[in-house]
């Protein structure tokens, strides 16, 4: 994976981690409750990203 890639994945899934943490303290769910769901929600995404690119990695 390129330098590029790796800050997508960084960058995307932090994004989309604070994204469901915001909308689970909105729902008024105890804080570290959201803040942990968050964190598990950008680890999947990341992990996701990550097989997607090194799937086209591979192919090329």
């Amino acid at each position: 994976m390129t330098t590029v890639q790796w800050l997508l994945v960084i960058f995307i899934s932090a994004g989309v981690g604070i994204f469901s943490n915001q909308i689970l303290e909105n729902i008024q769910l105890n804080v570290w409750v959201a803040r942990g769901i968050g964190c598990i929600v950008a680890v999947i995404v990341a992990l996701l990203m990550y097989k997607y690119f090194m799937g086209k990695v591979r192919a090329s």
